[in-house]
């Protein structure tokens, strides 16, 4: 499969505690309404992630919004934090946005 040039991917961890936060973050950004459903999918998809396995093993999950946006998460069971890549077709202002947010959360 050959790289697409203009897919791009932000990558990071942040606190397992900050994840509902950061999510709803990431979902105002590119206007897609978030709910508790979200939530759950999460959750539940995340439990039996681990973030030293491949990334294909990782827990995926789409934000369909403008642009839209594919989450790959992974839990690290040494120190309560979720590692994240965000990837989509999106411009160099969001990505700054998503690296803050990964930054600081």
């Amino acid at each position: 499969m050959a790289h697409d040039p203009r897919v791009r991917e932000v990558s990071g961890w942040i606190f397992e505690d900050h994840l509902a936060r950061v999510v709803e973050y990431i979902a105002m950004l590119v206007r897609y309404e978030w709910s508790d459903l979200d939530d759950g999918a999460l959750e539940a998809g995340i439990a039996s992630t681990n973030a030293d396995l491949p990334r294909g093993t990782w827990f995926e999950y789409p934000v369909v919004g403008t642009p839209d946006l594919d989450l790959r998460i992974a839990r690290d069971h040494d120190g309560g934090t979720l590692s994240m890549i965000i990837s989509g077709e999106f411009d160099t202002v969001l990505a700054a946005r998503f690296e803050t947010l990964l930054d600081l959360h």
